[in-house]
C-alpha cells in the first residue's frame, strides 16, 4: 500500500522547503551506454547525467553505489545542459572501459 495525497495536497509545515510525497520524487533522465562483447562478455555501465559539476552526478551515499563502482561503472557528467553523450564522454568510455577490456582480453 503507498499513500498519494490526492490533487497535490500535503501535510507539511509552512515554509517547509521541501515537502516529500511517495511516488512523486525527483526524477531524472541519463544516457546508458551499454557494451556487450562478440563472446557475450557484459562491460562495465557508462552514465552520462546532465550537467557540469560533479553534484550532477549520484550521491555516493544512494544505495549499491559502492558496489556500482567495484562492478566499474562510470558516472560521468556530460558538460552541457543535456544527458546526451558527447564526443568528449565517449573519449572516456573508450579510453576508460573499452581499452582496459581490450587489453585484459588480450593477456588472457
Amino acid at each position: 500500500f503507498i499513500y498519494q495525497p490526492a490533487k497535490g495536497c500535503t501535510y507539511e509545515r509552512i515554509g517547509s522547503k521541501q515537502v516529500t510525497i511517495v511516488g512523486q520524487e525527483e526524477k531524472r533522465a541519463f544516457t546508458l551506454l551499454v557494451g556487450i562483447s562478440a563472446a557475450g562478455d557484459l562491460l562495465p555501465f557508462h552514465i552520462v547525467h546532465d550537467g557540469k559539476l560533479k553534484h550532477s552526478l549520484p550521491s555516493p551515499n544512494v544505495p549499491c553505489y559502492n558496489e556500482a563502482l567495484e562492478l566499474k561503472f562510470q558516472f560521468m557528467f556530460s558538460n552541457t545542459d543535456t544527458y546526451w553523450a558527447t564526443f568528449e564522454t565517449m573519449c572516456t568510455y573508450v579510453t576508460g572501459i573499452l581499452v582496459p577490456f581490450w587489453l585484459e582480453k588480450k593477456q588472457q
